[in-house]
């Protein structure tokens, strides 16, 4: 991965096998994540939590979360799969990646990003002065 995820900006990482991977949380991306796993966003955001995510699911959710993180010509990240990025998080300890993964999840699903899964601009704000007409 060329760029790695600014927090700033409401990005989310995962290390997995020494390599950092930006995850974005896109409409497709939770789509397809809906449709693989059969669980709603708001389900698997529960499931996380409660640190009850199997280990398949796990790896649909970093594989999808990590093809939409990848830059447009980066072929080799877009082309992860699942049981492998499931393997890799077994290795890293399942328990942090669940956390890392639910973390996004749950972000994604309290608003605040675009359909592509970038995170929106924060609205400007007025500071008011007391007395000041």
């Amino acid at each position: 991965m060329s760029d790695l995820a600014n927090p700033t900006r409401g990005e989310h990482e995962l290390l997995l096998a020494g390599v950092r991977y930006r995850l974005r949380p896109s409409h497709q991306a939770l789509l397809t994540i809906e449709q693989k796993t059969e669980h709603s966003l708001v389900e698997l955001v529960r499931l996380g939590n409660a640190q009850a995510l199997s280990l398949r699911h796990v790896g649909i959710v970093a594989a999808e979360l990590i093809r939409a993180g990848a830059e447009p010509d980066d072929s080799t990240t877009r082309a992860v799969h699942g049981d492998r990025i499931g393997e890799l998080a077994y290795e890293e300890g399942v328990l942090g990646v669940t956390a890392r993964l639910t973390l996004c999840l749950a972000d994604a699903a309290g608003g605040g990003r675009t359909a592509s899964g970038e995170a929106k601009a924060a609205p400007a704000t007025t500071m008011e002065t007391a007395g000041v007409a």
